[in-house]
């Protein structure tokens, strides 16, 4: 009888090895490693944190960037079946120890210049039970010499916990959702049966390896055995240098990254011809984006609708572009959604409700916070808190969060559907729409926009626009023009802040 070998992300990265040792694995502003080499370094990396006492089961916080040691630090964890805590590391003193004091890890690994922060931290919170290990040099400050780069003893199962993934949410404390080997190698299955991700791709990533997203196909890229370019942080002209340069294949990005590239080529011209592929997640994608990349950057366009908690739940590929711009897509693989009434009941079809999801790539709840897993997950199912609906010929539709939905006189207005109206307007560089206190019908519509540079659209227009296009109730009460809006660390409008914003600056001048 022939046994199954267990799904461990450990183990891609040894496949890769085996099979392409002296072909470049990853690239960062530093060096390059090939497979061969990367998978030595892992092990030697490995056995050393072994030699520290670190073993199976300890958390391992990493205050790492986008480099290529953050790379040897997450399969280094998973070789000896540690749990590796992805941190970001713009976090200052006090978000840095809440957190560390909160997951309370064995060890924590960092860059040399989060050495201050944490510093800063470690004299706010009693940490003195964490490991601080400072990633200095190639030999991490001499851990990695004398290691043997053999497979370190450590039997390690598919079901094992591999990494927590915190959350980006725009209150609140970052909930840490927990991901098995097993879970994690079905986000990079899911990324080759729908985006045909693979050994063939030289992908680059520029937004934080910290946040799921780009975490998710970067180690795909590794675990089927292809290229991955990383940049420290996102300049939109350097990507585009990239992408001629390195013939890139694969790109991740969000929508605030795409409108900095169209900005970009308005006055500049770039071969992006090598994409095949240009996966864009976490927010809504506006019309005139979508056809400004189309025509300047690529038609393999792929947009997933996706969180944190649940993994990838929708992905609108190429040829939906036409057909359905504005939906999110259909369900990827083995994922099931449903959209249920505030009962709890399922909606008809055309029909808004709360999205609720059922997938093998969802979190196994929230670490150390059981609360918070038994508000979100029901009977199997994760709630969430965004409402959408499904066509005829089932794509799924997303309306906006739940929380942000406005009830004016009684009736529900989806913030999205204004916002996605307001785009379309020549002058409009962003647009949010939020529901503020109104003593005749509870709540208002009110849109705070951004206009691009030289432009001179005022509300009063921006609301005859919008009357032209939607119905009466729909339509926004006023219009205020600000120079930005906060963004959270993935580039959506922070709308819980904006709000906080406008309610805080008309009651002082109140």
């Amino acid at each position: 009888m022939v046994k199954e070998c267990p799904m461990l992300m450990s183990d891609g990265l040894r496949r890769s090895a085996t099979n392409f040792p002296a072909k470049v694995a990853a690239k960062d502003c530093f060096r390059e490693v090939t497979y061969g080499e990367l998978n030595d370094r892992v092990n030697r990396l490995a056995n050393g944190l072994l030699s520290l006492g670190i073993r199976k089961g300890d958390d391992v916080a990493i205050l790492v960037g986008n480099r290529i040691e953050h790379l040897e630090i997450l399969f280094a964890t998973a070789k000896i079946g540690a749990l590796a805590i992805p941190l970001d590391i713009k976090w200052k003193a006090l978000e840095l120890g809440s957190v560390l004091d909160f997951f309370k890890p064995k060890a924590l690994i960092l860059q040399p210049d989060c050495l201050g922060a944490f510093e800063a931290a470690r004299a706010a919170h009693d940490l003195s039970w964490i490991k601080p290990i400072v990633a200095t040099g190639l030999s991490y400050g001499g851990l990695l010499d004398d290691q043997s780069a053999a497979k370190p003893p450590v039997e390690v199962h598919e079901d094992d916990p591999f990494a927590v993934l915190l959350t980006s949410g725009t209150t609140g404390f970052p909930k840490g959702c927990l991901a098995t080997h097993r879970t994690f190698a079905l986000h990079c299955i899911n990324n080759a049966i729908e985006k045909g991700l693979g050994g063939h791709d030289k992908a680059l990533l520029s937004s934080p390896i910290y946040f799921n997203a780009g975490r998710s196909f970067t180690l795909g890229i590794i675990y089927f055995g292809g290229t991955m370019i990383l940049h420290e942080r996102f300049d939109a002209e350097e990507v585009l240098k990239t992408i001629e340069r390195e013939k890139v294949t694969y790109i991740g990005a969000v929508p605030i990254m795409c409108e900095r590239i169209l900005h970009v080529l308005e006055t500049k011209t770039f071969d992006t011809s090598s994409l095949r592929c240009l996966a864009i997640t976490g927010g809504k994608v506006h019309p005139t984006v979508l056809e400004g990349l189309k025509t300047k950057v690529t038609p393999n366009i792929y947009r997933t609708y996706a969180s944190t908690d649940s993994g990838q739940m929708a992905i609108s590929k190429p040829a939906d572009l036409a057909a359905r711009p504005n939906a999110a897509g259909r369900p990827v693989w083995r994922v099931e959604l449903r959209i249920l009434d505030d009962a709890g009941n399922p909606v008809k079809v055309g029909e808004a409700g709360e999205i609720v999801c059922r997938s093998p790539l969802a979190t196994h709840g929230y670490y150390k916070n059981p609360e918070a897993t038994g508000a979100s997950f029901r009977d199997g199912w994760f709630y969430t808190g965004d409402l959408g609906y499904f066509d005829e010929e089932g794509y799924l539709f997303v309306a906006g969060r739940k929380k942000d939905m406005v009830k004016s006189g009684g009736i529900s207005i989806y913030p999205l559907e204004i916002e996605s109206v307001l785009y379309g307007h020549a002058d409009v560089l962003e647009a949010a729409v939020i529901g503020v206190p109104d003593p005749q019908w509870g709540e208002a519509v009110k849109a705070v926009i951004v206009l691009k540079p030289g432009a001179t659209a005022r509300g009063e227009e921006l609301i005859r626009f919008c009357k032209e296009r939607l119905s009466s109730y729909k339509v926004p009460k006023s219009v205020e023009i600000r120079s930005s809006l906060p963004h959270t660390e993935v580039g959506k409008v922070n709308k819980v802040r904006l709000r906080e914003m406008v309610l805080g600056e008309s009651e002082s001048v109140a």
